[in-house]
């Protein structure tokens, strides 16, 4: 059974808030004209409904707000994981084995630079850098999320903001 999978980097944020913490940073003027651009995108690339998983961090889950109100999903079916904003791309491949197995298609919203290294251990050629707001697909040929591993992933496509 052939499975979906989007690793999505955030949309760009605003570093122009002296004392907020990094978690708390907002999406900026680029990141918010992106994000409904490339949600866009993802809505045509997904073959069955997806399930959203964001880290909780600010700019992360606001960029998954607008991919979801693109499906028309409500922003409290989004799950959060914080395991998305304290882990590595190991973290990320374990977040996916969670997965319902009724749960064809999955999106998880994160950030650099685990995206890029998650992009790197599949990918061939390597992608390089991950911009902001860049959707990496992939696919998986398997019944059971908890049965993924690294070696049945199979990189697709990456659609990135400046190359449309």
């Amino acid at each position: 059974m052939k499975r979906q999978i989007f690793i999505i980097r955030h949309a760009k944020s605003s570093w122009n808030h002296a004392g907020l913490k990094d978690f708390d940073r907002p999406l900026n003027d680029r990141g918010l004209k992106d994000a409904p651009v490339m949600a866009k995108v993802f809505k045509g690339l997904i073959k069955d409904q997806v399930k959203l998983i964001s880290s909780p961090a600010n700019r992360a889950i606001t960029t998954a707000e607008v991919f979801a109100a693109a499906l028309q999903q409500k922003p409290e079916d989004i799950r959060k994981e914080e395991i998305l904003y304290y882990g590595d791309e190991t973290d990320y491949l374990d977040c996916l084995t969670s997965v319902d197995n009724n749960d064809l298609s999955v999106a998880l919203f994160g950030h650099n630079p685990k995206v890029e290294h998650f992009a790197a251990r599949v990918s061939n050629p390597y992608l390089g850098e991950v911009p902001t707001c860049a959707i990496m697909a992939f696919e998986y040929d398997g019944l059971l999320w908890n049965e993924l591993s690294w070696n049945k992933l199979i990189y697709l496509n990456h659609y990135f903001p400046k190359e449309l």
